[in-house]
């Protein structure tokens, strides 16, 4: 069963964005999204609909060739159109973890996990490599790994897909987040591990309260594990609302096309 939201603050607040590139051609246009404390938030839509472009705006991590302007950026408690760039990449870094899509090229394969996943709680803390690791060894098991020591003396290569995703969301929350972002968290998984990496997330929203902001083509999939959801098509928000209100009653024909022919990955509730 979800948990209950806390409505006393929010975690992201975004008005009015607009992303362009070098050319002036425009990929996202006047989208709005809030994030809850504490709630899964999905965003969805098919590729190429704006949703990493929005995500990475959020957390400082747009290409060098694209701007973005917004009337209101709030990420974990700062305004992010107020704030130096040093300021941004120390914050995003202490307060944001960041799982992307593509594990292989995520994870150097030729550097250990131990290393990988100590190096940005060092740089963002004023912790040693020891607590790095040790507090690496912990996450590491609640993540689901049985032997977390071994595991940091591992190379990406020696891991299966399932299993460099858990590294990635040990990774991301090694400096104790208020926000996580999974950008199509899984992707290239078959439908068993899929299933447990959802699962994985849920317990994290549930047990630490970090809000989770779940990218996401598969709508049938952000149905089963987002608290609210906002709906991208062709660079704009299109709808948005909490999630059982926009599933009874979609209001945008996109919105309502997707429900009716997207596949799906048929995640059941447990």
């Amino acid at each position: 069963m979800m948990n209950e939201i806390m409505n006393d603050a929010d975690t992201v607040i975004l008005k009015d964005l607009h992303v362009s590139d070098a050319a002036g051609n425009t990929l996202v246009s006047s989208s709005s999204i809030k994030i809850a404390r504490g709630e899964i938030f999905g965003l969805v839509g098919e590729s190429g609909s704006g949703k990493t472009l929005t995500a990475k705006s959020l957390i400082n991590l747009l290409p060098d060739d694209l701007k973005y302007s917004a009337d209101e950026m709030i990420v974990a408690g700062k305004n992010m159109l107020e704030i130096s760039p040093r300021e941004k990449k120390a914050h995003i870094g202490k307060n944001v973890g960041y799982i992307p899509q593509n594990t292989v090229f995520f994870l150097h394969p030729m550097i250990k996990i131990k290393n990988q996943i100590a190096d940005g709680f060092v740089d963002h803390t004023n912790n040693s490599k020891k607590e790095a690791l040790e507090k690496a060894e912990r996450i590491l098991a609640k993540v689901g790994f049985s032997n977390p020591k071994s595991v940091l003396n591992y190379y990406p290569w020696q891991l299966s897909g399932g299993m460099r995703q858990r590294i990635n969301i040990a990774m991301a929350l090694m400096n104790d987040p208020k926000l996580i972002v999974a950008d199509e968290p899984t992707t290239a998984l078959d439908s068993t591990v899929q299933k447990q990496v959802m699962e994985l997330f849920r317990s994290i929203n549930e047990e630490l309260n970090i809000s989770i902001l779940l990218i996401s083509h598969d709508l049938g999939l952000v149905k089963n594990y987002s608290h609210s959801l906002a709906v991208m098509y062709a660079g704009v928000v299109v709808e948005s609302g909490p999630t059982k209100s926009v599933f009874e009653n979609p209001r945008h024909p996109y919105t309502q096309l997707l429900i009716n022919i997207i596949p799906t990955m048929k995640i059941k509730k447990t």
